[in-house]
């Protein structure tokens, strides 16, 4: 017995050993992957300060403490999207860890901004969770359905309405990167906002890789019957809106906006948005049919783009021919990656500003 419980005892110390291992070094704590544990107890006063005001986000705050923040009115997912079990298992880790793993510590700067910025947007009124986006039927069906959320951000009267859709390959959703840091340059210029959130992987009730695309592209579709349906409490107008899309929200962009798509948007008889912006997503297969005239898009990606999005630049000249030269402005670089969000220390950093240019040349 003695023996038997040595060596429970060491194989216990090695498997504590190996999650510490893990952790540190992935950012993510084994045991929730495979159900065990929940998520840590972040108490509600760790999120105000002392005169009742939400406190700053810092980088060595816990994963778990952005996914829990009252902002989001309990949608974990709303921060960073994945599979539940690994949303768990990232919860322990510390911000700064889990970009350092994700590859991503250039773009910390710019997330803790944009978070802190929604917060203090959320606590003045000009910024709010909608949660309502599928119907109560949708849900009782699919549970998942009510991860189709959005945080909207209240613009200036005049301004049009952007639709920011993160990528992650349609089994995550970059959120934090790839959503709020856009959200805030374009809520700082007056723009109205709507930062997404929608099912992915198994949760879009698929697991083929492309029938998850298609399924993410009819949330899409559902978030602009949304928007339509809301034109007036939420001060928008669905004749003059663009969308941004990120990634794999590039390519859903793209399906939507495009005739030659299953679930477009003449299709589904929705409004199309004036400019898109499929950044490092416009899909390489894209073609332009007559009904897409009128219609610009602007998009960068890279040579090096491990994801194959550099290869559009085949379809430019098909693309300018339908669509005309000046409303396309689809730019390919050399010495540039996948996932460069708002472009800081990389090759574009003025890429917002660029596209902003050209939506505003664009609307008139």
């Amino acid at each position: 017995m003695k023996i038997l419980a040595m060596i429970m005892l060491v194989l216990l110390i090695l498997a504590v050993g190996f999650v510490g291992y893990v952790y540190k070094k992935n950012a993510m704590f084994l045991p929730a992957l495979f159900g065990i544990g929940g998520f840590p107890n972040i108490k509600k006063k760790d999120y105000y300060q002392a005169d009742g005001t939400f406190r700053k986000a810092e980088k060595d705050d816990k994963m778990a403490f952005f996914m829990q923040h009252p902002v989001f009115g309990g949608y974990k997912h709303m921060f960073f999207n994945v599979e539940d079990n690994v949303l768990k298992a990232i919860a322990p880790a510390k911000y700064t860890d889990f970009l350092k793993a994700q590859g991503r510590s250039d773009q910390m700067e710019n997330a803790l901004e944009a978070f802190n910025y929604l917060t203090r947007l959320v606590e003045s009124g000009e910024a709010q969770l909608i949660s309502d986006i599928n119907s109560k039927e949708m849900i009782e069906q699919n549970p998942y359905q009510s991860h189709l959320t959005g945080m909207f951000y209240k613009g200036k009267q005049g301004k049009p309405l952007a639709v920011v859709v993160p990528g992650g390959g349609f089994i995550s959703n970059v959120t934090d990167c790839e959503g709020y840091p856009v959200a805030m340059k374009l809520h700082k210029l007056g723009y109205s906002v709507l930062v997404i959130s929608y099912p992915i992987g198994k949760q879009l009730g698929e697991t083929e890789h492309e029938k998850q695309g298609q399924a993410a592209v009819r949330e899409l579709v559902q978030v602009i019957r949304y928007l339509k349906e809301h034109e007036q409490e939420l001060s928008v107008d669905m004749d003059d809106y663009a969308i941004f899309g990120f990634s794999a929200g590039g390519m859903m962009t793209t399906a939507y906006s495009f005739a030659n798509y299953e679930d477009c948007c003449h299709k589904v008889k929705l409004p199309r948005p004036k400019v898109i912006f499929p950044m490092y997503g416009l899909d390489w297969n894209v073609k332009a049919l007559e009904q897409d005239k009128g219609l610009a898009v602007f998009s960068i990606a890279g040579r090096e783009d491990e994801y194959g999005f550099g290869n559009v630049e085949k379809r430019l000249p098909q693309l300018k021919s339908v669509l005309g030269e000046d409303n396309v402005s689809v730019r390919i670089y050399d010495n540039l990656g996948h996932g460069f969000g708002i472009g800081s220390n990389t090759i574009v950093p003025h890429w917002f500003e660029e596209a902003v240019e050209f939506w505003e040349a664009h609307r008139k």
